[in-house]
């Protein structure tokens, strides 16, 4: 009976201590493996591919392709993709500059081959873009000294570029200096200007002839007059009836040119009597015109014009140094002596050209050049 106490006892004890061992076990069962594990495989966090070498392949594509450094969203830490042996391949897949697509076509593991992750990306670049550079208050027109283009690394594709000129919009609301300008900004209702009463052809417009009228911008074209600057002062092209929404095609511009006061005969050399300013079409103008007489005295009409008809460059020549039939001076230059006669010339010339003279000392008709007004040399 005694033998018997002492072996159940020895059992309790033998089984309690079995159970304390067991829960022991089981408490260390994970942390043992993973480090038993992690000390067995050295080389175990090689197998996978970086996050940070992601995200670099992402940056180098930007800076090769699209003009800029690049972020993208953070992969979750706890994500994991088998190292690829054949170098990631970075593509767009939606044609856009917002999402991008990295593939590994061989990786290091057997059960994942190949593997792709699409990520969200902000590409940084400078771009030329307008900036507001006068403060502008609301329902302002923006005029071409408010604004400039400048470099502007955005952080969203919502701004204006080079190809879509601020200039004669109309602004929502009030903007201050050093806003970058965006589609936003822009009241849909857009100001262009109507013929207030009937323009007969070749009227000078005045702000009395104009009125404005508030459309919306989808029906503009790009050929509308927005910016009142641009008519006042201008021409009517042809008949404007009242009520016509002005654009390009019905104005001019006009200069001051120098026109002649009276019918001038071909050969005349001009004198400052002989012209006079006045505004003309630009239509009427073939060629470009002179606005300063000073520049036309002495020169020398080639052919006929008429009264009132504009002087152009093609109408006229510079008056001859030497013309024919003048007396000239003859200047003989030899190595030994210079004499100085006379001769008359048997041609026009200016600065440079080679015409014949007769000397009048001998009679004999020799060939010299013009040095200056009234005077030739002798050539050899």
């Amino acid at each position: 009976m005694i033998y018997n106490l002492f072996k159940e006892k020895y059992w309790h004890l033998l089984n309690k201590r079995q159970s304390l061992a067991a829960v022991t076990i089981r408490r260390c069962l994970w942390p043992c493996l993973i480090l038993l594990g992690l000390s067995q495989n050295p080389a175990f966090a090689d197998q996978w591919q970086s996050h940070e070498s992601i995200y670099q392949a992402i940056n180098q594509y930007a800076l090769d392709h699209l003009g800029g450094s690049a972020t993208s969203t953070q992969l979750d830490e706890r994500s994991r993709y088998p190292l690829c042996k054949s170098g990631l391949v970075i593509s767009l897949p939606f044609n856009n500059h917002k999402t991008i697509k990295v593939a590994c076509p061989k990786s290091v593991s057997s059960k994942q081959p190949k593997w792709s992750l699409y990520l969200s990306m902000k590409v940084n670049t400078s771009v030329m873009a307008w900036r507001l550079i006068t403060p502008i208050p609301q329902h302002g027109i923006i005029r071409s000294s408010q604004v400039q283009l400048q470099k502007h690394a955005p952080n969203s594709l919502n701004f204006l570029d080079v190809d879509s000129s601020p200039v004669g919009k109309r602004v929502k609301h009030g903007i201050a200096a050093g806003h970058w300008l965006s589609k936003d900004d822009f009241t849909e209702l857009q100001t262009a200007w109507k013929a207030a009463s009937d323009l007969a052809q070749g009227v000078v417009i005045t702000a009395q002839h104009l009125q404005a009228s508030r459309i919306q911008m989808k029906t503009t074209t790009a050929n509308l007059l927005t910016d009142k600057t641009q008519i006042i002062g201008q021409l009517a092209k042809r008949y404007i009836k009242a009520g016509k929404l002005l654009n390009t095609g019905d104005i001019e511009g006009q200069q001051q040119v120098l026109v002649a006061s009276q019918p001038l005969t071909a050969g005349r050399v001009l004198i400052a009597a002989d012209m006079q300013l006045q505004w003309l079409a630009n239509h009427k103008l073939r060629h470009a015109g002179f606005s300063q007489i000073n520049q036309l005295v002495g020169w020398v009409t080639k052919r006929h014009i008429s009264a009132g008809a504009a002087i152009t460059k093609d109408m006229l020549r510079a008056a001859y140094l030497v013309a024919k039939g003048n007396q000239v001076s003859l200047q003989i230059n030899r190595s030994n002596y210079k004499i100085t006669s006379t001769a008359r010339a048997l041609a026009n010339g200016n600065l440079g050209d080679k015409i014949d003279v007769k000397v009048l000392q001998s009679g004999l008709i020799k060939q010299a050049v013009v040095t200056g007004k009234g005077q030739v040399e002798l050539l050899r």
